[in-house]
């Protein structure tokens, strides 16, 4: 039944974008800038030093491929939702989503699909498949599979901790600015975790590991996978995700709706 319900978002968001679309390709556009800042910033870097934090020029393109990969997928699934849910609370909206029989969490995170960033995905997998040449790996089988396997685990992580954000808004009830000190936060996770030392990487990787979602999956396909944080990233993953939603239900039980 839910797929069928998402089927039927795609759908209208997909033919609602094709009535506008110059505001498509400018969201197209706009990612394609933020893209751009993060590979011109590292080439500014390599050209005073030949290696950040371990990792060389080339190195460096296979983490920023994967970042451009998992923040897609991010973009074009969820965080456009996000954005949109403290709105909800605020207007008094929530109560419509409360009131069908279906997963409140569902209808109000997946209810919006970001189709720019089904261009910005094909932009990012091929960057990577770009980068992965140029850095000349050999792929291995084990590599490619704990690369996706922490791709998905990132991103059950990345919703979650959006989620818990997302709940806050709820006992917050004007709380549009929670958007920003995520994406704050997230600015984060655009750099490899081990340009972090001492407190702040320990931050980076065990309280809002977001360290996690890029630099663990890079590391994969790079043949430099540390076991231990591969494991840790997989569990984190998922008890991210389900604590967060215990969370955000024990929050809707708080909602005291457009009348209040």
């Amino acid at each position: 039944m839910y797929f069928r319900i998402w089927l039927a978002f795609f759908k209208n968001c997909l033919s609602r974008e094709m009535e506008y679309r110059g505001h498509l390709f400018m969201q197209f556009m706009i990612d394609m800038v933020w893209y751009g800042v993060q590979i011109g910033l590292f080439e500014v870097i390599y050209l005073h030093t030949p290696e950040v934090a371990g990792f060389s020029q080339r190195e460096m393109l296979v983490f920023l491929g994967t970042l451009f990969v998992t923040d897609a997928v991010n973009m074009m699934l969820f965080s456009h939702n996000f954005w949109h849910f403290p709105e909800y609370v605020r207007t008094g909206e929530l109560d419509f989503f409360l009131t069908k029989p279906a997963s409140t969490f569902f209808l109000t995170c997946f209810r919006y699909i970001n189709i720019a960033a089904i261009a910005n995905l094909s932009f990012g997998i091929g960057f990577l498949m770009y980068a992965l040449a140029q850095a000349g790996l050999t792929l291995s089988f084990s590599g490619v599979a704990w690369f996706l396997l922490l791709c998905f685990t990132g991103l059950l992580l990345n919703v979650g901790l959006q989620t818990a954000f997302a709940a806050i808004a709820i006992w917050t009830v004007a709380g549009e600015g929670i958007q920003y000190l995520y994406h704050t936060i997230f600015n984060f996770a655009s750099r490899p975790d081990s340009i972090y030392k001492g407190y702040m990487r320990r931050v980076m990787l065990y309280v809002f590991p977001l360290g996690l979602i890029a630099s663990v999956p890079a590391r994969a396909l790079l043949g430099t996978l540390d076991t231990e944080l591969a494991l840790w990233s997989a569990f984190a993953g998922i008890a991210f995700l389900v604590v967060a939603l215990q969370f955000f239900r024990f929050s809707l039980t708080k909602y005291s709706g457009a009348s209040s």
